[in-house]
């Protein structure tokens, strides 16, 4: 997982109408009999080496999920992956510096159009075409917010709208002591207006943040808070709790949806002892204990069925010295309106599926086969 936010809390100062729904699976548990097969395919890069060594970190899918758009920051070049016929189609090379330079320390990558992204470091943020041209560069400067004061707005975890007019983030920085309250923020990018929402289900993520600090050094770990957009529709979820926020950015109106799930945890209930450690082991040991509790996924959309799907795992640490941990899976699915229509533990996963999407009705999952980029397929069914 990625290394994650805090926030802060103020007064709300524009109008912001809320919805708590507490919702629970119908008799009609539609995961109650999944069953499932599994298929393993590798991309052929041709003459072309794909570099995996980030992952899948800064990469994002076309909206029809034929297209996969890889970033690799070694060769500053980004990679074109057709998902149909498992192929390398090009790369595309971008200046590191200058006018359309990417920047170093990359975050992540947003596809926000069928000919742009959005590519986010620490410190800058821009939208780029294929052809390796700048656009637009983006600094969340707080000064420069109308309505927005004293808030740390970092552009590594900035979202764009898919009609580029709303900027959000969660307000906050890795870096400095968890606030007790979480908030949204929403930007009009026309008007340069913000607003800010506060987001109570997602308090409890501000708690789960720890860090080792040794002589000048500091590493943290934190969970996560995912920020996403479908058909227009935008939704804030956290890998500590199950709950989801839907957020309209014209009427400033947030619903809360919550359920009562049968076979996975609602959210983590067992915050760290401490926020900081000077003791790698203690603050190792910490971090088993926040992966040993139930950790959730975003939203994965399958336009096949019209349904969401929310995967959540727990780590089960091994008591044999040298052999891989486990972790139980658990698959949650609700309709359209995020009213949750199944939820199921699947024993025979062992471990969470890596940049997990839908893809002509079935769930693709990142392997890395020998160093060549496969995706485990699984077809469910139900």
């Amino acid at each position: 997982m990625k290394n994650l936010i805090p926030l802060s809390l103020i007064i709300l100062l524009f109008s912001c109408s809320g919805k708590d729904e507490e919702k629970s699976a119908s008799s009609n548990n539609i995961l109650e009999n999944l069953t499932f097969t599994v298929d393993t395919v590798v991309v052929d890069p041709g003459d072309e080496i794909i570099d995996l060594s980030n992952y899948l970190r800064l990469a994002d899918l076309s909206n029809d999920h034929k297209k996969l758009y890889l970033f690799v920051e070694g060769e500053n070049k980004l990679s074109v992956i057709d998902l149909d016929k498992l192929t390398l189609e090009r790369k595309i090379p971008y200046e590191k510096e200058g006018p359309n330079g990417v920047g170093s320390f990359l975050w992540s990558l947003d596809l926000v159009s069928n000919d742009q992204f959005f590519l986010k470091t620490f410190n800058t943020a821009g939208i780029f075409d294929f052809q390796g041209i700048k656009h637009e560069s983006v600094n969340l400067d707080e000064e420069e917010i109308i309505g927005i004061k004293g808030k740390t707005l970092q552009n590594n975890r900035l979202k764009v709208s898919e009609d580029l007019k709303w900027y959000y983030t969660v307000p906050g920085s890795d870096f400095n002591d968890g606030e007790p309250s979480v908030e949204l923020a929403l930007i009009n990018s026309e008007t340069n207006e913000g607003k800010i929402l506060p987001i109570p289900a997602m308090d409890k993520t501000a708690l789960y943040k720890i860090a080792f600090k040794e002589g000048t050094m500091m590493q943290i770990y934190a969970e996560d808070y995912f920020l996403s957009e479908q058909s227009g529709n935008f939704y804030i979820t956290s890998s500590v709790t199950s709950d989801i926020y839907t957020i309209d950015p014209e009427t400033d109106s947030l619903a809360l949806h919550s359920y009562d799930l049968k076979y996975a945890p609602k959210y983590k209930s067992d915050p760290p002892s401490h926020s900081e450690f000077t003791d790698r082991e203690a603050w190792r040991n910490e971090v088993e204990k926040m992966r040993s509790q139930i950790t959730y996924g975003d939203l994965i959309w399958d336009d096949s069925r019209n349904y969401f799907f929310r995967i959540g795992s727990i780590l089960v640490p091994s008591l044999v010295e040298d052999a891989p941990s486990k972790s139980k899976i658990f698959l949650l699915a609700f309709d359209n309106e995020l009213n949750l229509i199944g939820e199921t533990e699947i024993e025979e996963m062992d471990s969470a599926p890596e940049f997990p999407f839908f893809k002509d009705g079935k769930l693709w999952s990142f392997v890395n086969v020998e160093d060549e980029l496969g995706f485990a397929i699984f077809d469910f069914s139900f």
